[in-house]
Parts: structure tokens; C-alpha cells; sequence
């Protein structure tokens, strides 16, 4: 997978996999036609990213959304239309994440083919978008719960719990 340091492509006919090993001319052109896809929200620089095999459920991966808040976890929801029934991440993986040093942060979760969790991207919270099944009215209130407790506390102070 190719993105530049925020984003991808979804949703466009950049192919969403390239089998490797890869030419130096290909990857030339595969990064030539990023930029190109990209335009003007291009953010310099390039990530390629091996390809997982992923767990499917009804055709759509186990994916998950956790937001934290000064290194504490806010929420957890299902980031890829996934049936409600399946597994979530454990918690010790999404708690080892926890403090990444950034104030506010995403970490997205994927359960791989063989029942394994992995940790498949990190993001800034304040350009992340919410989870797929997230309920935005919800989370922001949340969040404000957070900080309205940090600055009564003086310090970190989250509520943290996994959601479906």
C-alpha cells in the first residue's frame, strides 16, 4: 500500500496493491500517479506499507478505532462496517498503545487471518476521522467529559472502555 504521510487514496482507481519485488521505473510511476491523485492534499512524503491478510466477516476486515487523550484511552469502535458480533481487540494491545507521546492520537487495530491483532496505522487525532460505527454526538461528549476532567484535575483524567 502506498499513502504520503496522512492519507491514501481510497476510493480512486489508484490500485489499492502492488506485488513486489517492484522496479525502480514502476515505482517511479506509482508514486507519480499518487502525487498526481493526491493534488493539492499531497503531504510530502511516501509510506509503503506490506500487504496483511487481513480477517474477513460478511466481506468487510476486523478493524477498530481507539482515540486517545494524553495517553489515555477515550474509546474504541469498529472501523470497517464489520458485524457487531465479532471479536475486539485485546485489551492489553490496545492499552500497550497507550502512550505514544502525542497528546491526541488514533491507533487502528486489525485481527489478521490467523486470529492475531496488529497495530496497522497511528494518526493524529485531530485529522482522523471517526470510526466507521462511531456515533459522533457520543464521542465528542466524551471527549469533552476528558478534558473538562484534565483541566479540573490539573493533569490526565480519560474515561477509558472499549465500544461497539
Amino acid at each position: 500500500m502506498v499513502k504520503d504521510y496522512v492519507k491514501s487514496v481510497k476510493g480512486t482507481r489508484f490500485p489499492v496493491s502492488f506485488h513486489t519485488p517492484v522496479s525502480q521505473e514502476r515505482m517511479d510511476g506509482i508514486v507519480k500517479e499518487f502525487v498526481k491523485l493526491r493534488g493539492d492534499l499531497f503531504t510530502v512524503g511516501i509510506v509503503c506499507k506490506e500487504y496483511v491478510d487481513l480477517a474477513r466477516y460478511g466481506g468487510a476486515t476486523n478493524e477498530w478505532r481507539a482515540f486517545y487523550l494524553d495517553g489515555n484511552l477515550l474509546n474504541v469502535w469498529r472501523n470497517s462496517n464489520q458485524p457487531t458480533n465479532v471479536a475486539k481487540p485485546p485489551e492489553e494491545l490496545v492499552l500497550a498503545c497507550s502512550n505514544l507521546g502525542s497528546p491526541y492520537y488514533t491507533v487502528d487495530f486489525a485481527e489478521r487471518a490467523d486470529g492475531t491483532w496488529i497495530v496497522v496505522e497511528t494518526g493524529d487525532g485531530q485529522v482522523s476521522g471517526l470510526a466507521a460505527a462511531q456515533d459522533p454526538v457520543i464521542y465528542y461528549q466524551v471527549l469533552a467529559d476528558a478534558l473538562e476532567r484534565r483541566d479540573a484535575d490539573g493533569g490526565r483524567a480519560c474515561a477509558p472502555g472499549i465500544r461497539t
